[in-house]
């Protein structure tokens, strides 16, 4: 197995700590964040809380604006160290409505339950029991944050500089609620690429820093991603196709917190954005 491969395999099932529920959100993911990237209330990786419980951050223009979004671009960086538990705690509420955002689950069966279950359970197990024999429970705790927050902000900033940039587009859908474009048009469009020539973050992000050939060719291994993306490019070059790139991670980290200062130190909204 290619090493890209095993490290997109192995840390997001490691978070949800369930196989049951990485395979489902899996599916909601390819229905739902695949085919209507970046368009808001059909895209479930961009959704944001509503109602009278603002959202902790606002990464959209169609968000109300808040003061205490004055400083998102340092506090909420801060905080993708704990999406692995909330995660975690998000299954149950994801079962219990069967609906992922706007993507809705089928019903598990009784077997299914049973997993998801059983699957926490064996989570705690060797994650917290197991260790209690051969270590101090401080030392246990402090070694399973530190696993925590590891693994929280690779998978938090792997996606959001790829998707949540001002660099790329956020699709609006017209009156009829219809989006002219072609799909793979749109999957370039609303998808941002980087550091795609470093062997290192080829690998520990499990190709996901190719995301652009990750959304046009989804059922390709990650493998074949470094043969793929040139050809990506060049013809988006060909076509006339904006192909948004930067060099580095650091390039692209940046990105996001800059997107994250623009919503959160402006007021305007969506609807005087289109004015």
């Amino acid at each position: 197995m290619e090493p890209e491969v095993a490290v997109s395999l192995f840390l997001p099932a490691r978070l949800r700590a369930s196989p049951l529920l990485f395979c489902k959100l899996s599916a909601t993911h390819v229905l739902g964040h695949h085919p209507y990237t970046n368009i808001d209330g059909a895209d479930p990786d961009i959704f944001t809380a509503a109602g009278e419980v603002a959202d902790i951050r606002r990464i959209k223009w169609s968000q109300k604006w808040l003061s205490r979004y004055f400083y998102q671009h340092v506090y909420v960086p801060i905080l993708y160290c704990f999406l692995g538990i909330k995660s975690r705690l998000q299954d149950f509420g994801i079962l219990y409505h069967m609906k992922n955002s706007a993507v809705r689950l089928n019903r598990p069966s009784a077997s299914q339950w049973a997993v998801f279950i059983a699957g926490k359970c064996i989570h705690v197990i060797y994650r917290f029991v197991i260790p209690a024999f051969f270590m101090p429970w401080y030392l246990n705790l402090a070694l399973n944050a530190i696993g925590e927050m590891c693994g929280s902000y690779w998978l938090a900033l792997i996606f959001q500089t790829s998707h949540v940039v001002s660099e790329v587009e956020w699709p609006k859908p017209n009156k009829d609620n219809v989006i002219h474009s072609d799909w793979a048009e749109l999957q370039v469009a609303t998808t941002q690429d980087y550091a795609t020539d470093s062997w290192f973050w080829t690998v520990f992000t499990g190709a996901l820093n190719h995301q652009t050939t990750h959304h046009l060719f989804p059922g390709v291994i990650q493998s074949h991603y470094r043969k793929i993306t040139p050809i990506v490019r060049q013809t988006c070059e060909e076509f006339g196709v904006q192909y948004h790139y930067v060099e580095t991670m650091t390039e692209a980290l940046l990105c996001h917190v800059n997107h994250l200062k623009k919503l959160g130190q402006s007021a305007e909204n969506s609807e005087q954005k289109t004015k």
